[in-house]
């Protein structure tokens, strides 16, 4: 039996409903629509689903394919097309993966900023209460409210020299407190 022939009855076959006829076509075209896709996609699994995905349109379409023409161009259109369809989904989503996983990194950064600058915090806190009173008045007025040392020495009443006194004693109290410590609390005590 001639192909055209035997493939216009498969094609009758399937209008009516047939599985044999589908199961007919998915044999002779399966391995050439996985071909077609995996050209197209490099990837077997993505592959697979396209041949599936065209058997399951020719079932759907079964009624409006034309007897009397060669079904391996309507199916390889329908496999391109269900290429082309992944690919812009896959473009989608991995725009979308993209744009999740920048949200999700820069919240993760910032949260750990904000843990960092809590612990940090914490322990210049600590430092700070190992210190005499004036001395830690004088170097929080200094370095963390970078008030200037001689408007420091007015509202304390102060001299000016007391204050940096005051200032050098509390930065080695603070850097011996410190040896060996947190290389952010070296930067802060070295800058300040």
């Amino acid at each position: 039996m001639r192909k055209e022939f035997y493939e216009a009855n498969l094609v009758q076959d399937l209008a009516m409903g047939s599985e044999a006829a589908l199961l007919q076509f998915y044999q002779l075209y399966a391995d050439r629509i996985f071909d077609v896709s995996f050209h197209l996609l490099k990837d077997t699994g993505w592959s697979e689903d396209i041949v599936q995905e065209v058997f399951v349109k020719l079932w759907t379409n079964r009624m409006s394919i034309k007897q009397d023409v060669d079904l391996w161009p309507f199916l390889y259109v329908l496999a391109k097309r269900e290429c082309f369809n992944k690919l812009r989904s896959i473009k989608r989503s991995h725009a979308a993966f993209e744009l999740l996983a920048y949200h999700i990194e820069s919240q993760s950064e910032t949260a750990d900023r904000m843990v960092e600058r809590k612990e940090l915090s914490e322990e210049i806190e600590g430092y700070l209460s190992q210190l005499p009173a004036q001395q830690k008045l004088i170097f929080t007025l200094s370095r963390v409210d970078e008030v200037p040392s001689q408007q420091i020495a007015e509202e304390l009443n102060l001299s000016k020299n007391t204050v940096k006194n005051h200032l050098a004693r509390a930065s080695k109290s603070l850097k011996q407190a410190r040896s060996g410590r947190n290389l952010l609390l070296s930067l802060f005590f070295y800058f300040f």
